[in-house]
């Protein structure tokens, strides 16, 4: 037929027809996207996942962990219902790193819902963000950065599926957690569905120790969808780093050899909340000039407990909790801008920040934003593994807690050894702690 003729008779149907044809056109395209997908092995799904259990895809980068998973949600919303009661039978949950990498990867990405069923749209309304099915089936989208993430995922409605898209970075892991946990309620088997490159954290190796998580795992490697040079030129690039075993072959690394801060060490000392604090400061390591913006800017956020606590030693003292890491790579004017907000934020004594390292600008760029800030220069006289010694010692002694989890704070600790570049959160930790709980008084350098 014609395209003139075609559209000609097209145009005579009443809408309800054309209604009909395009749904009908919908569905023949969803099924023949849906019969030519061919799984790697390690995205074919357990044959059953325990209620309130998890399938957990561990995997390097490339290998089809968000392809897997929108996969599965689809499947799920064109199988049984979890709840006939419900209009399309399921509602979903879909929680990411932040809102917006829920929308990009896990709906319009060319790995999400809408590559393997063309028929899902994406709704905004006063309720929040969702993917919708022509039967009535939804998806609400969540993040996991922002306390308002959080909020949001406590008042999350009650779901038969959660989908958590790179769970690893997330800055709530474990509230995102402990939140959806609590609105898994709909149908006689809610559970999650999981994809992440790894990150040494404790909310995976968590997971990956409960025996109601099933664990698959892909390798870069092995993901022949790549194309052959790109493959190469990473495995050749990364061979025998640790990168390689994390990022290419999706492996959950443990502690290495020399390394200051064990993770053992972490969790012990880890605490859920801060209690009340005597002194609190925002430590700032830059970057190595104020036009460096390929470094990160170290902003730690930590304070002095007001009552006296043992230690593991039975001593009794005044600990140290960090509180928050807001650490990233930005232009000078955005660090001093976020650490002066944190500042105000947290009713904070003092900004400290380490001016050894061409870190001068600092001092001016926060009075110019905030002349009212109480701020502090401090001076390295020893070396990096000198001045981290005594506050890795703080961790073992129990006496330094990190409050929740600090996710990519954590991994710097538990990754340098004496003798490597020093990164700029874990200086940042070091000068927040020292300032705390290590420095003489007087010992600091005030700066007007």
């Amino acid at each position: 037929m014609h395209a003139a003729s075609l559209d000609a008779k097209l145009a005579g149907l009443p809408p309800e027809a054309l209604e009909l044809l395009e749904a009908e056109l919908a569905d023949r395209l969803w099924q023949k996207r849906w019969d030519r997908w061919t799984p790697y092995p390690w995205q074919v799904p357990p044959d059953e996942i325990p209620t309130l259990g998890w399938w957990l895809q561990l995997g390097g980068r490339g290998t089809g962990k968000t392809d897997g998973c929108a996969r599965y949600m689809v499947a799920h919303v064109n199988g049984p219902p979890c709840d006939p009661r419900l209009n399309g039978g399921h509602r979903m949950a879909i929680v990411a790193p932040t809102q917006g990498d829920a929308v990009e990867a896990c709906v319009n990405g060319p790995s999400g819902l809408k590559a393997h069923d063309p028929r899902v749209v994406l709704r905004t309304t006063a309720g929040g963000t969702f993917a919708r099915w022509p039967n009535g089936a939804e998806a609400k989208l969540f993040g996991a950065h922002t306390p308002d993430d959080v909020e949001r995922l406590r008042a999350g409605g009650n779901r038969c599926l959660v989908w958590m898209e790179e769970a690893a970075a997330m800055r709530r892991l474990s509230d995102a957690i402990t939140h959806s946990e609590m609105g898994l309620r709909i149908g006689k088997n809610p559970h999650y569905i999981a994809s992440t490159t790894p990150k040494p954290r404790k909310e995976l190796r968590d997971l990956k120790a409960n025996p109601k998580v099933i664990t698959t795992q892909g390798r870069t490697r092995d993901a022949i969808h790549l194309p052959e040079e790109q493959r190469a030129h990473l495995i050749a690039k990364y061979a025998g780093t640790r990168i390689e075993a994390q990022e290419l072959d999706g492996v959950l690394l443990e502690d290495i050899e020399g390394a200051l801060w064990s993770w053992a060490g972490l969790d012990k000392a880890r605490v859920g909340a801060a209690p009340p604090m005597d002194r609190i400061v925002v430590a700032m390591d830059p970057a190595a000039t104020s036009s460096d913006e390929a470094d990160e800017m170290g902003i730690i956020v930590a304070g002095l407990g007001s009552t006296y606590l043992p230690d593991k030693n039975g001593f009794q003292r005044r600990h140290g909790y960090v509180i928050d890491d807001l650490s990233a790579r930005m232009p000078p004017i955005e660090a001093a801008r976020t650490a002066i907000r944190a500042y105000h934020e947290h009713k904070a004594d003092a900004i400290v920040a380490e001016v050894n390292n061409g870190g001068e600008w600092i001092g001016t760029v926060v009075r110019q934003v905030d002349p009212t800030v109480n701020y502090r220069i401090v001076y390295a006289s020893k070396g990096k593994a000198t001045r981290a010694e005594p506050v890795a010692a703080l961790t073992d002694q129990n006496s330094a807690h990190i409050v929740g989890s600090l996710p990519d704070l954590e991994e710097q600790l538990t990754t340098w050894v004496p003798g490597d570049d020093s990164p700029d959160r874990l200086d940042a930790y070091v000068w927040a702690l020292t300032d705390l709980m290590l420095a003489p008084a007087g010992n600091l350098a005030a700066v007007a």
